[in-house]
């Protein structure tokens, strides 16, 4: 078994815990990792979380409560209490629209972590929430816990070289979606690049009526994701690159529309566009990742392993390592795993 806690019972935290509700009965989750460790070993045992309408409450309950907009796919089985985490930045700015604080005095997470015997840590925190990030990054250092970072703020840059020197995995930042707007833009402008095709320009619009979409409203945390998204893209193309999201429609709820435009120039001169609709659910696009993560950071623990390891974090983030192509980082990850696969686990 993998026992991970959540900070954060948003709405990835509602996809995944369906998603391994799923896998339990048999299931299969599309484009996860052939490891020798099943999903269905996965169990949430600790949750974190500020809003009233969740603090206290089943994490089964808790992930369908508002702002929470993740469709219901499958029933959750989880007697697990969502406890108070501290709020520090949490509720900045527009999160404070969005979240009702709970009156709730914070408890220890460090205690928790240990007294749960917790495996991996993930971070499903709003961008921006950086202060609060940090310090869950730093409490999972403290208890020795993997510490898997989905959002922007750079805690492989601030803390890698910690987690290495204990001997703890980190994973981060700024997760890559399955199928989102970053992923599918990349790896078009991969392909005309292939062909030979020069790419000038391109630029990516995102829609959603989520939380995480709602609180980009704000000039400085569009201007963290534009910032993430962008240097991306531009890491596999040679042209001018912008991409961001653009604005919150409620009534789209958890869906997501990207719109991709890439302008290039082949033989004779001729110019070429592509324009592009995507149109996908946020929350089912961070199950395989995680899934995957969760056992990845089980896998490297349990060999000795710590700190921020570049096949993983080059394949799964955006904001760490970069590789030139996505075939290059499936390639660098495959290897990493055979020859860590061959190595003997350590005592714990």
């Amino acid at each position: 078994m993998i026992k991970v806690a959540i900070a954060g019972v948003g709405n990835s935290a509602s996809a995944l815990l369906q998603g391994l509700s799923l896998a339990k009965k048999g299931e299969e989750i599309p484009g996860i990792l052939k490891l020798p460790i099943s999903p269905s070993e996965i169990e949430v045992v600790a949750a974190f979380d500020v809003d009233k309408r969740k603090v206290g409450k089943k994490l089964s309950e808790a992930i369908f409560e508002k702002p929470n907009v993740v469709p219901k796919y499958a029933e959750v089985k989880s007697d697990v209490i969502v406890k108070r985490g501290p709020t520090l930045d949490g509720i900045y700015g527009k999160l404070s629209e969005v979240i009702e604080e709970s009156s709730e005095p914070p408890i220890d997470v460090v205690s928790t972590l240990k007294e749960e015997k917790v495996d991996v840590l993930l971070n499903l925190l709003p961008t921006g929430a950086e202060q609060a990030t940090m310090f869950y990054a730093k409490s999972a250092l403290e208890a020795s816990v993997a510490f898997i970072n989905a959002t922007p703020t750079e805690v492989v840059k601030n803390l890698g070289k910690e987690f290495e020197e204990k001997r703890v995995p980190l994973f981060g930042d700024d997760l890559m979606s399955q199928v989102g707007g970053t992923a599918f833009h990349t790896g078009v402008i991969e392909f005309l690049k292939s062909r030979g095709i020069k790419v000038i320009r391109s630029y990516q619009i995102d829609i959603s009526g989520n939380t995480e979409t709602y609180v980009t409203l704000e000039d400085w945390r569009k201007e963290v994701k534009k910032g993430v998204k962008s240097n991306f893209i531009t890491s596999r193309s040679d042209g001018e690159v912008v991409a961001g999201t653009s604005d919150y429609v409620e009534f789209l709820g958890d869906r997501r529309v990207s719109y991709i435009v890439i302008e290039g120039e082949y033989a004779l001169g001729e110019k070429v566009r592509v324009d592009i609709s995507l149109k996908t659910r946020d929350g089912a696009n961070a199950v395989q990742p995680l899934v995957d993560l969760i056992r990845l950071a089980k896998i490297v623990k349990d060999r000795g392993i710590g700190g921020a390891i570049k096949p993983i974090c080059g394949y799964y983030f955006k904001n760490s390592y970069r590789y030139g192509s996505f075939e290059e980082a499936r390639k660098d990850l495959e290897e990493f795993l055979r020859k860590v696969m061959s190595e003997p686990r350590t005592e714990q």
